[in-house]
Parts: structure tokens; C-alpha cells; sequence
């Protein structure tokens, strides 16, 4: 513990240099090998307690366990300048429930639908065309609360 703190004692006397730019960023390496990024637009403040690292802006706060660390670092990154135009999907997935038959159009070729029930359990899977197209009945369902899922659309429907 006591070097972890003379780490981060040395790490906050050269942090100055990087903590007053607008485009400062934290990278914690964690113990499980994820490494977690952090940008600050604005200057962050780094405090300790006996058991976490917490650094905090005008924004929040943002608290790390310092057990579960093995190093993080300060540096610089480039923030982007302008906002990237959103490109519209021309694909329109759209579903319609006739009676007791449920309608799915524009999805995926091939793409695997499944009604779930409440309790979790898997009471339909389905598989829609070429062209994205399926059609399906839920006339022998009991009544009740169900959720069809696929991995463009999720919905719930009430069958009474």
C-alpha cells in the first residue's frame, strides 16, 4: 500500500503539467486486464482515501477502489473538433400484430426472433426471410405478458 501511495504522491507532482490542458485523460489499468478511459474536459482533482482514488471536476466525482488497480496513467488526447453527421439506416424494421398473428418487416435476413415469457422462459423462436420479412402466430400462447426479441427490435405484447 505504501508504495501504491508513493507512486501516486510522485504521479500528482507531475500531474500539473497535463491536468490544466482541456483535453486531459485518465487510463486506469485494472487487475482483471480491462483498462478504463477517462476523459476531463475540465481540470480534475485527485484526492485519496485509504481505499479509493477519487477524481473529481465540476461535473463529478468518479471513484476507483485502488485494490482493484495496478497502475493508471495521465496523458493528453486529441477531443474531437466537430460532430460527425448521423447517417440514416435506410432499413426500417417495423412490426403490426393482426388478430394473433405478429408481422415483422425490414429486419435482418435471417435474423432470429424469440418470444419470451415473464418468467423467462424461450415459448417461440423464429427465423425471418431473405428479406427480412416474418410472420408468426401467438394464437396457442395462454394469456398473458410476452417480449419478442431480436437483435434490432425489442417489444412487448399483451395477449388477452
Amino acid at each position: 500500500m505504501k508504495k501504491i501511495l508513493i507512486a501516486f504522491v510522485a504521479l500528482m507532482m507531475m500531474a500539473p503539467v497535463a491536468l490544466f490542458s482541456q483535453n486531459n485523460v485518465m487510463t486506469a489499468h485494472l487487475k482483471n486486464g480491462l483498462v478504463a478511459e477517462f476523459l476531463f474536459k475540465y481540470e480534475p482533482v485527485i484526492t485519496f482515501t485509504d481505499t479509493d482514488i477519487v477524481l473529481t471536476t465540476t461535473m463529478g466525482s468518479i471513484t476507483y477502489p485502488l485494490a482493484n488497480l495496478t497502475k493508471f496513467t495521465f496523458g493528453k488526447k486529441d477531443l474531437p473538433t466537430e460532430v460527425e453527421e448521423v447517417k440514416e439506416d435506410v432499413r426500417k424494421v417495423s412490426f403490426s400484430i393482426d388478430e394473433y398473428t405478429i408481422n415483422i418487416d425490414g429486419a435482418k435476413a435471417d435474423e432470429a426472433v424469440h418470444v419470451i415469457a415473464t418468467d423467462g422462459k424461450v415459448v417461440g423462436a423464429y427465423k425471418t426471410d431473405q428479406d427480412g420479412v416474418l410472420s408468426f402466430s401467438i394464437a396457442d400462447l395462454p394469456d398473458g405478458t410476452y417480449i419478442i426479441r431480436s437483435e434490432e427490435i425489442t417489444f412487448k405484447i399483451l395477449k388477452k
